[in-house]
């Protein structure tokens, strides 16, 4: 799952690829990067509301029982340490960095045209217009790769974590017959989302109200985090220094006041509509 989803959502590249060829005006896309302005007719809190739904999609609590939970059947050493951080200082921001040509080639392709993206093929149209079918092809794969290895990632966490506070037998490598109750939450929770694909209930809105709700538990996970990682017993010479502890301080305040922000805005936002 990690190996094949990982490196077939490395495809995604194609956006920049796409976005390059278009040969914009980087210093307008970067001005209107950082100097953003609200259109009139929408309020400061919508705004707001979409950059919470942003940071809870880059951080989501299920991430911390999946990659907890892994460490351990795996059995992680410092030896891993490396491969985490490559993770951390490449990965993150290669998948931010492509959100962004995403988001750069909506606004130079379909918000001229008055096209409100609500559908993942519609992101598509920039790719396919700069590069044909062939670049199409390519960007379906990274979409899949994204989407089925998130499912797998979401699927798993769900057993982990119920199978972790019931106290069931648990782990991908166990046989099914040998930890029935993790596998079969692990299949309910990916049949469940099937259905709800399958429902009149759009996507979009379901997948926008979870990670905004998501943004809201953050503290719940962050910060426990954080206070193993200033225990010396059990992180030994790999505990948190005073630097990464006032950056993680400051990050947990962020995180509070995002919590506490969240459901006012989505109920004077009317969840961003």
């Amino acid at each position: 799952m990690e190996n094949v989803f990982g490196l077939l959502g490395l495809t995604l590249v194609v956006t920049a690829v796409a976005l390059w060829r278009l040969h914009p005006d980087w210093g307008g896309l970067l001005h209107g990067a950082v100097h953003p302005a609200v259109p009139q007719g929408e309020g400061h809190p919508s705004w707001w509301y979409f950059a919470i739904a942003l940071l809870g999609a880059a951080m989501t609590p299920y991430e911390v029982f999946f990659f907890s939970s892994g460490a351990v059947e795996e059995g992680w050493s410092r030896a891993d340490l490396i491969t985490n951080r490559l993770n951390v200082y490449i990965g993150f921001p290669l998948g931010g960095l492509l959100s962004l040509t995403l988001m750069a080639g909506a606004t130079l392709f379909l918000e001229p045209r008055g096209v409100e993206p609500g559908h993942l093929s519609q992101v598509a149209l920039p790719t396919l217009l700069v590069l044909g079918k062939l670049g199409l092809a390519v960007l379906l794969i990274g979409f899949f790769a994204a989407t089925f290895g998130a499912a797998l990632e979401t699927g798993l966490s769900c057993g982990y974590s119920i199978a972790q506070y019931f106290g069931f037998q648990w782990g991908k490598f166990v046989r099914p017959a040998d930890a029935p109750r993790f596998h079969l939450v692990i299949l309910l929770s990916v049949a469940l989302g099937a259905v709800l694909v399958l429902t009149t209930l759009d996507p979009i809105t379901i997948t926008e109200y979870s990670i905004v709700l998501s943004a809201a538990a953050l503290p719940l996970t962050y910060f426990p985090i954080l206070v193993v990682a200033n225990d010396r017993d059990y992180m030994g010479d790999k505990v948190n220094s005073w630097f990464s502890n006032a950056l993680g301080s400051l990050y947990l305040l962020l995180l509070v006041v995002v919590a506490v922000a969240t459901i006012p805005l989505m109920v004077l936002t009317k969840a961003g509509s």
